[in-house]
């Protein structure tokens, strides 16, 4: 008996400390599900554009009629900067920006929404603190979307807020009408009815 015990507790050390020497895993992990779905309702204009999905609309923040945000704790080791490789794909209208620093064609870092009626999509980090906009586009706004696939390596802080979300003044949006289809994405092979954009996390180093 003694002996089973022994192992027992060998084995939960083992265990344990295989958890604690991979804290990269872990903080890869936690940002598991990071996607956005903003769905078309009714469609109009020929079907190029279309209301949001009423479910989606709120009234709580009067800067936004549709503002759509899910959270997650960053894992990995407290006080410890990672970079962090990210996917980001999806099917999102164009929106314009002033300022900020440019980091990948779609993906900016920081600036300023140009005010119009266009919604955007953002990544925020709580620290160091950041905000990442996904769907940045230099030409003019328009009726049309685009699919995003893409990679970005950003810092992230050990137990730092990872936010997604999705932004607009009124609940119009462009449909995708061009039914883009992002492969290896859900609903993938058939295209999404809205847009949407998911985060997913490639790699973390210290």
């Amino acid at each position: 008996m003694k002996s089973t015990k022994r192992i027992s507790s060998l084995a939960l050390a083992s265990l344990l400390t295989a958890c604690a020497s991979h804290p990269a895993n872990d903080a890869a992990s936690s940002l598991a599900g990071l996607r956005i779905d903003v769905p078309c309702a009714d469609k109009f204009n020929g079907a190029t554009e279309c209301h949001w999905d009423r479910a989606l609309l709120q009234s709580a923040d009067p800067a936004w009629k549709m503002k759509h945000e899910l959270s997650r704790t960053f894992g990995g080791k407290p006080g410890v900067v990672y970079q962090v490789t990210l996917r980001v794909r999806g099917v999102v209208e164009p929106k314009n920006f002033t300022g900020g620093d440019v980091k990948f064609d779609h993906f900016q870092s920081g600036g300023a929404p140009v005010k119009n009626d266009y919604n955007f999509y953002n990544i925020v980090v709580s620290d160091p603190a950041a905000t990442y906009t996904v769907n940045r586009n230099v030409d003019k706004v328009g009726h049309y979307t685009f699919p995003i696939d893409y990679r970005v390596t950003i810092p992230i802080r050990g137990g730092a807020t990872v936010t997604v979300g999705a932004y607009d003044s009124n609940d119009v949006a462009i449909a995708n009408h061009a039914h883009h289809v992002v492969a290896g994405v859900p609903p993938a092979p058939a295209p999404f009815d809205g847009q949407f954009f998911q985060v997913d996390v490639e790699s973390v180093q210290p």
